[in-house]
């Protein structure tokens, strides 16, 4: 069966190698999806300084924007396209639940803000990504790459010092939602850390563009003892939480199947919307600084399962939706 669906945010999902990995972030970051097959190049580096805004239905589930944006980041982006028919979409969302009305007030929407672009294509109206949703999906696709692997612990933690000037609140405020949504975690009066060293390249770049590179000081550190590191840890993220929305989504996608292809969709795009919850967390803290129940690997391992069980029911449903766009 099925799980019915919950409040849950956007998100992409492409496919991942199973590797098992743990931990959780309490502070939200942007949403991420990913693509561990396909490489980037430094010019590639995203800088998500803004995400379209996502609302909840009434019953708390995912709105029609929402899911649109995870349909494009998931069956769309990922596998290379630049987009889709709106009746694909229409068709999409239907299947999802949602009436043809909310998806094209959603497409009209990410149209009017400048996040697709649509045009006449013969009798259709086609819908293509444009550059700043590009850079956003393919900057969720790194951070989710590195979310569903192991965090090597050398015992080095990565740091930062910022300290804009008073005047920069939105360029700072920008700076620390990138942060978090890096995994690093907040120790107070601008300094930040990190065990995942994945994210500095990206947030070098983005005080770069926000003209604060000089405001910055980037450094590496150790701790003399255990327990002084797991107080750390504990000052920076509340794995309390994290936990907790581990377990509910263990709870939830355990014995999940489709029947069908459609079912397959629906299971799949369920599945990525409830696994942002647990990644967008996520510090990627090592093993050897987590407790040994920690539920993230359980976690991870049903996420993963999932998500290849139905990947290619879910894709040929898709294409059914989509052809003759794609073939």
């Amino acid at each position: 069966m099925i799980p019915d669906p919950r409040p849950v945010r956007p998100s992409v999902l492409p496919f991942v190698r199973p590797s098992v990995r743990s931990s959780g972030r309490a502070r939200l970051g942007r949403p991420v999806g990913s693509c561990p097959t396909r490489r980037h190049t430094s010019s590639e580096i995203v800088i998500a300084t803004s995400a379209p805004r996502t609302r909840r239905t009434a019953d708390g589930g995912p709105s029609a924007r929402t899911l649109l944006l995870t349909v494009f980041g998931e069956y769309v982006r990922w596998p290379g396209h630049d987009g889709m028919r709106s009746q694909s979409a229409v068709a999409a969302l239907r299947a999802l639940g949602t009436p043809e009305a909310a998806t094209r007030r959603a497409i009209t929407r990410l149209t009017q803000e400048g996040w697709l672009l649509a045009r006449p294509e013969g009798r259709y109206t086609r819908l293509t990504m444009t550059r700043p949703l590009r850079r956003l999906l393919t900057g969720w696709t790194a951070r989710l790459a590195r979310a569903t692997h192991d965090t090597p612990w050398s015992g080095h933690w990565q740091q930062l010092l910022l300290r804009p000037p008073t005047g920069e609140r939105e360029a700072r405020s920008v700076v620390e939602e990138q942060l978090a949504f890096e995994g690093f975690g907040d120790l107070g009066r601008g300094v930040w850390i990190a065990a995942d060293p994945g994210g500095v390249d990206a947030l070098r770049a983005l005080l770069a563009e926000r003209d604060l590179t000089e405001h910055a000081t980037w450094m590496t550190s150790t701790v003399c003892d255990a327990e002084r590191e797991r107080a750390l840890v504990e000052q920076a993220w509340d794995l309390a939480a994290v936990r907790t929305v581990l377990a509910d989504f263990v709870d939830r996608f355990t014995g999940a199947t489709a029947a069908t292809d459609e079912e397959a969709f629906v299971l799949r795009t369920r599945l990525v919307h409830a696994w942002r919850l647990t990644f967008e967390r996520d510090p990627r803290l090592p093993a050897a600084l987590l407790p040994t129940d920690w539920p993230g690997p359980t976690a991870t391992t049903l996420f993963l399962t999932t998500w290849h069980t139905c990947h290619t029911p879910a894709t040929r449903f898709w294409t059914t939706l989509t052809d003759p766009e794609h073939h």
